[in-house]
């Protein structure tokens, strides 16, 4: 306790001076109040990472520029979601995507896969579907043949325009986005997982395993 204001103040510094580095921001309800809350991790990381500034940056530029391109609702409408499903499907996956369809108003239509079957269902039912925002990255099986961001499908398969705005990011990028913004995952990914899939072809990735000194892992 201080008498003085100042006083008060200047310890309370000292200490978050002492903590720099350890005190990890954390928001118990990321999804309100998201464009400031936005604006504010852009600014956070602006001074320590301009590189991972301009990814966020570019990212945006390619929603919005689809956005005007081809957005068809007003600003209060749901988000139109769709899911193709695996044949073997992680439950922890499942209400994950039930979880966020909640939390963030999305409508979520759910489709058999493989993902070819499940893009020409979509198709059929939703004709005047033409841009889809995904979230792949180079770096993952179907992400790699991509050149662009923006991309149509091949000729063989249904006619959509695959949107990819984080396709560049590295691994790390997207783990400062959802820890930055304490944007909620599958817990799935707290258990050693970094692709998920089917229960049957799925599995931990060795080199997050962690032994300790009595070898339990």
């Amino acid at each position: 306790e201080s008498e003085s204001y100042e006083a008060g103040e200047a310890v309370v510094q000292h200490i978050l001076n002492l903590l720099d580095g350890t005190l990890v921001h954390y928001d118990n309800e990321p999804w309100i109040d998201t464009v400031a809350k936005f604006r504010n991790f852009r600014e956070r990381e602006l001074a320590r990472n301009p590189r991972y500034v301009s990814l966020l940056d570019e990212a945006l530029v390619i929603v919005r520029d689809i956005l005007d391109k081809y957005s068809k609702f007003g600003a209060h409408v749901p988000i139109q979601g769709f899911h193709i499903m695996c044949e073997d499907q992680f439950p922890e996956a499942t209400q994950f995507i039930i979880d966020v369809a909640k939390r963030y108003n999305i409508v979520v239509t759910e489709y058999p896969g493989p993902l070819k079957t499940g893009l020409s269902l979509l198709k059929s039912q939703e004709p005047n579907v033409v841009a889809v925002l995904m979230g792949s990255r180079a770096s993952d099986p179907r992400g790699r043949y991509m050149r662009s961001a923006v991309e149509w499908t091949d000729e063989d398969w249904p006619r959509v325009l695959r949107v990819c705005p984080i396709l560049s990011w590295s691994y790390r990028d997207v783990w400062s986005m959802l820890r930055g913004l304490c944007i909620p995952y599958c817990a799935l990914y707290d258990m050693g997982y970094t692709s998920l899939g089917s229960r049957s072809t799925t599995t931990k990735n060795p080199l997050l395993k962690c032994v300790e000194k009595d070898g339990s892992v």
